[in-house]
């Protein structure tokens, strides 16, 4: 599994601050971070919310020198975001956002790593130039 997030602390950029892990791969197959930096991943969910506004190393891995920065631009409960938006359109969409193609394998994603969707927070991100 590899959902992780570090708080307050010396990022591999050597810049303090939020360090977000993007070690998954998507169904098929593409890292978390390659997707990020190509600016098709602009969505992730994590069990902690990060602050908006605040801006966050994005790392390939644990110990990993940072490949580039993200400033978040919201982070509610996927809980709430599901009420709110709802529709097999929108899944569609949002699973693009987060770098998948489908929304199942969005969700077969979480399932696999026993992580609850419903416990996590939708953190929407840009990344930083």
């Amino acid at each position: 599994m590899c959902l992780q997030s570090g708080r307050a602390r010396l990022n591999s950029a050597g810049k303090g601050g939020e360090t977000v892990i993007f070690c998954s791969r998507n169904e098929a197959g593409e890292p978390a971070w390659k997707l990020v930096l190509e600016r098709r991943k602009t969505v992730t969910r994590r069990l902690k919310p990060l602050p908006v506004g605040s801006v966050f190393a994005v790392q390939p891995g644990r110990g990993m020198k940072a490949v580039c920065r993200a400033r978040v631009k919201s982070c509610v409960r996927h809980s709430e975001w599901r009420h709110k938006y709802q529709g097999s359109m929108l899944e569609k969409f949002e699973a693009r956002h987060e770098g998948f193609s489908s929304w199942a394998g969005l969700v077969a994603w979480f399932e696999a790593h026993k992580i609850d969707i419903n416990k996590t927070r939708r953190i929407a991100f840009e990344k930083v130039v």
